[in-house]
């Protein structure tokens, strides 16, 4: 899956190895560009329009959007289900769809966030025997891409991914022969990825990974480090404009005192602590780190922004702020209960309005995690790093302090063909190490299809809710087609051209979008 960035010159017919690939000029002529590719400017996108969804200052935010969408997309029920569980699993197998069809949502969901509970040890199991290096930053990546691909609680890698990109921290600082402490963070974070809020904040500013990252083991009283302070504040939990300058200064006096021993565990040092009296966003007291979480979390500003959070993260973006209301109250009611937050984005009616289908851009882990989990396929996760790494994103490895930008930023030439790549090597097979066998397609067709328009329309429902305009139905149908007719095929032939048909699809606009 290592591939290159870009797609390869037009191919002479497929070989009898069975081998899918794909070429920029098939790819721009044929069914993706009926599907709403746009090349323009240089960068090759999927369509960007705007939509009704207002920000808090009541303008309009531009969201992704295939222009094959119908605007009543979500009154189908089993549309609802697949896109709920696109949000919270990575992605909508058939065998789940099939699972929960005639199911209330908000059963569904129930069941969902209940999954956190469930034994994962069959996961551990299967990491343990990849034998991975976890003192290597690159088998460090690895490990969590392995257990979002094991996992049989997906919700609880999709909070940790959640928590991974606001409570930021990074390999850059953190350093590379120090690497393990990204993956402890992120323990911590799956450990706690339903917790209230306050216990994550007093845990995160214990943890090594995050002290590196923001400095915070050099703070120490009469010279206090304001990086960890200021990032808590206008980051994790008020927002920029919700604190005082002197707030800041008042905060990392507060944090004085952490520090990490010869071993890069935790320690707090009573000595380098400022123990006088601070005045902290009104209150005045000896207040310790701890406190001033206590002190945050009842600032007016703060259910707010963590129902902002929440909501951006599985719903859309730029929501209003009558559409972040309730969802606050949530917050506010429940002292910021993860749990209880989703729930009330994940059963809202905003969750099901036009302004929340495929309005978010699939990150890179988003998109390869989902694709393999759909298929049931399991490579060598270093591989799935690298491919993640030509799309843009290597985990534990933000760009800055606010975590990746996201939206249509993951979606340039270069990002847009390595997933394009991707979905050839998927298909084509890439086992632990070395070449295995192709994907198998029959988590999609549950039994042969016995024509190439049911092919068609059992692949397009899997993975783009169906959703596809008339002539990109039929160059797909031709595809199938094409050498005598579908059914008449060797069967060889006919699952290289299923897999072929499944990777222009998992490489169309409207698979770029959750």
């Amino acid at each position: 899956m290592d591939a290159p960035t870009e797609a390869a010159p037009e191919p002479a017919p497929p070989p009898r190895t069975g081998a899918v690939r794909i070429s920029r000029r098939k790819l721009l002529g044929g069914a993706a560009a009926a599907a709403a590719l746009v090349t323009a400017g240089g960068a090759t996108a999927v369509v960007l329009k705007e939509r009704g969804a207002g920000s808090s200052s009541g303008g309009s935010a531009p969201l992704a959007a295939g222009l094959n969408t119908p605007p009543d997309a979500l009154k189908d029920a089993d549309t609802r289900l697949r896109h709920l569980l696109r949000r919270t699993t990575f992605t909508a197998t058939p065998a789940d769809v099939a699972r929960y069809h005639g199911t209330a949502l908000e059963k569904v969901t129930d069941d969902i966030l209940a999954s956190a509970a469930l034994d994962d040890s069959a996961a551990d199991q299967s990491l343990a025997s990849l034998n991975l290096d976890t003192t290597k930053p690159a088998d460090v990546i690895a490990t969590w891409v392995a257990r979002m691909l094991y996992t049989r609680r997906p919700i609880v890698e999709r909070m940790t991914l959640c928590w991974h990109g606001l409570l930021t921290s990074g390999l850059e600082k953190v350093g590379g022969k120090r690497a393990s402490l990204m993956l402890d963070q992120n323990q911590f974070f799956r450990q706690h990825a339903f917790s209230t809020f306050d216990v994550l904040l007093k845990g995160v500013v214990r943890n090594p990974a995050m002290m590196l990252w923001l400095d915070l083991q050099t703070s120490r009283k009469g010279h206090p480090n304001e990086n960890y302070a200021r990032e808590l504040m206008e980051l994790f939990t008020l927002g920029a404009g919700n604190y005082s300058e002197q707030d800041v200064r008042e905060s990392a006096r507060a944090h004085t005192g952490y520090s990490l021993d010869r071993s890069l565990a935790f320690v707090f040092r009573p000595a380098l602590h400022d123990d006088g009296q601070k005045t902290f966003l009104g209150q005045t007291g000896n207040f310790d780190a701890d406190a001033v979480v206590d002190i945050i979390l009842k600032q007016d500003a703060a259910p707010t922004h963590f129902a902002r959070k929440i909501f951006e993260a599985f719903a859309y973006p730029a929501p209003d702020s009558a559409t972040l209301k309730p969802i606050a109250d949530v917050a506010r009611r429940t002292a910021f209960d993860t749990k209880q937050v989703l729930r009330a984005v994940l059963t809202s009616d905003a969750f099901y309005s036009p302004l929340a289908y495929r309005a978010l851009v699939k990150s890179p882990t988003h998109y390869t995690i989902g694709a393999l989990r759909l298929f049931g396929a399991q490579p060598d996760p270093r591989l799935v790093v690298a491919a993640s790494r030509n799309m843009g994103q290597v985990l534990f490895d933000p760009p800055n302090v606010a975590g990746w930008p996201g939206g249509g930023t993951w979606l340039a030439t270069s990002t847009w063909f390595a997933r394009v790549n991707f979905a050839a090597a998927m298909m084509n097979g890439v086992g632990r190490g070395a070449r295995g066998a192709p994907v198998d397609t029959t988590a999609i067709f549950r039994t042969p299809p016995a024509s190439a328009a049911a092919a068609v329309d059992a692949a397009a429902l899997a993975t783009i809710d169906g959703v596809l305009a008339s002539d990109a139905r039929q160059t797909l149908v031709a595809y199938l087609d094409e050498g005598g007719g579908f059914s008449s095929l060797p069967d060889a032939t006919r699952q290289e051209r299923l897999r072929g048909m499944l990777a222009l699809l998992l490489a169309s606009p409207d698979y770029q979008l959750a």
